[in-house]
């Protein structure tokens, strides 16, 4: 696999050093190599929720076999390198890869990438987005999959949507390929049980918020035939934040008053958490 670094880039994060990017700007990884990543917004230089996303590498380490990663290391590596760069607001990919035979080696990069966040009036009017029959294997670990994205990429640019999302043998929306999704049935917030799912950090933020604001939440199955049933619908995840859907294939939706709160109080919780971040992470080195 070849990383292509964004063209306005200059440096990187290979093994905790910060590093000019090569005039080739691309780095290979070899081709049977097993990649695990994550995707952290920083915003003013700051990582979002930090150390939930190195929790869950950690997580997705682990379940893969690796058991030596040393996160409060790479925790102040990353932080050094976002004070680094001096970003105003962008993506930062954490790639990790390790022999898929052989795991005890392993190397972590880190680089700023290409950013894309929807508009202001997406999360008023909420965006379309579309069904594809596609499963994710081994959920609950963040791995490189080149097939389920290129599907669908291809899914949502012929569609011109946002999102598609991912429906199973048995007729049941998981998740969204680069995100979560939540429907609203009798005004209760309804999504996919976490074991099935990639369990983004968004994801466990609106159950947190859900509960501190006495909004019904919890997990079931959700079968393509109840969407004629929605009151609304929504994703989440790191570039999406709490995005409202308006459509899932010919079928229209409104921007419930629940997503409508769920966004307030997640942009307080944004706030906070930067300056919580910024904090700690100023104050230890």
């Amino acid at each position: 696999m070849t990383i292509a670094f964004d063209k306005n880039e200059e440096f990187f994060l290979l093994d905790k050093q910060i590093k000019e990017i090569p005039a080739q700007r691309k780095y290979d990884i070899p081709n049977d190599s097993l990649i695990l990543y994550e995707v952290i917004r920083v915003i003013n230089s700051t990582p979002l929720f930090l150390d939930e996303h190195i929790e869950r590498l950690k997580k997705s380490t682990l379940l893969s076999g690796i058991e030596t990663l040393e996160t409060n290391e790479l925790v102040k590596a990353i932080t050094e390198f976002t004070k680094h760069r001096h970003t105003k607001e962008k993506n930062l990919k954490i790639s990790l890869y390790t022999d898929k035979q052989n795991r005890k080696d392993y190397h972590v990069l880190a680089y700023f990438i290409k950013s894309n966040y929807p508009q202001p009036e997406a999360y008023l009017n909420g965006v379309k987005v579309e069904l594809i029959p596609l499963i994710r294997e081994n959920p609950n670990v963040k791995l490189e999959n080149p097939t389920l994205r290129s599907s669908a990429d291809k899914v949502i640019y012929l569609s011109q949507t946002y999102e598609a999302l991912l429906v199973n043998n048995e007729g049941f929306i998981t998740e969204g390929s680069r995100s979560n999704f939540f429907a609203i049935i009798n005004n209760t917030i309804i999504t996919t049980p976490s074991k099935d799912v990639l369990e983004g950090i968004t994801r466990k933020m609106v159950f947190a918020l859900a509960s501190q604001n006495s909004i019904p939440i919890f997990e079931r199955y959700i079968h393509i035939s109840e969407i004629n049933s929605f009151e609304g619908a929504f994703l989440t995840g790191t570039s999406t934040k709490v995005l409202p859907i308006n459509r899932i294939g010919d079928k229209t939706l409104p921007v419930h008053n629940l997503i409508q709160k769920i966004i307030h109080h997640y942009n307080k919780l944004v706030e906070k958490n930067l300056v919580e971040t910024s904090t700690k992470y100023n104050n230890t080195h």
